[in-house]
């Protein structure tokens, strides 16, 4: 079984192409939602967590208090790191197992930071999907209502565009004037040949 990575910047669209997978009838791992589900649901993740940030990291009703944790986080690089090793090991491992128990010729992990946080290790095949920057500015601003300006911010927060597609086996283009379908379509027939 092959195992392939989608990654991509903020706006590039790296949903919307695993959706368009999903639907083809490929199973589709969410990086994002399942370290959600862990910080929220593993109580050992959790007590780690409450010792690092404190309890005040989790709301009364027991979930993760995002915008709190978010803040702490922003600038101190050091802590996001220790946050980091708590959650993308338990993340690799519900993807490892969750992997095993598919039953098709390859699956997809969707992971905004696959590279950054080394989740590129446990795949065997990467694909990138990016955008124009214009585009996905736009669609930045769209989705979470900011201004120009918190979107730009957002984007070159990142890891740019071109290392990400420098270190890619595939790459999506995913701008409103490209042909979506048919890149996908290519993509897979050259998976099976892999």
């Amino acid at each position: 079984m092959l195992k392939i990575g989608i990654t991509g910047g903020i706006g590039a669209g790296k949903s919307y192409i695993c959706k368009k997978l999903s639907v083809m009838g490929f199973p589709v791992f969410d990086c994002d939602a399942n370290s959600k589900q862990i910080m929220n649901q593993d109580i050992l993740v959790q007590d780690q967590l409450i010792q690092l940030l404190g309890k005040e990291c989790y709301t009364e009703d027991g979930t993760l208090n995002r915008p709190y944790v978010a803040k702490l986080i922003f600038n101190n690089e050091q802590l996001k790191q220790d946050l980091e090793n708590i959650v993308h090991p338990k993340v690799a491992q519900a993807f490892n197992q969750w992997a095993e128990a598919q039953n098709s010729p390859f699956v997809f992990v969707e992971s905004a930071i696959l590279y950054e946080s080394g989740f590129d290790a446990h795949v065997d095949k990467v694909i990138v999907v990016d955008a124009d920057m214009e585009v996905r500015i736009q669609r930045v601003m769209q989705r979470d209502l900011c201004t120009r300006e918190q979107a730009e911010q957002r984007i070159k927060a990142q890891m740019d565009s071109a290392e990400k597609q420098k270190r890619a086996h595939y790459i999506i283009y995913n701008n409103p004037t490209e042909e979506i379908n048919s890149q996908l379509f290519k993509l897979v027939k050259s998976l099976y040949k892999d």
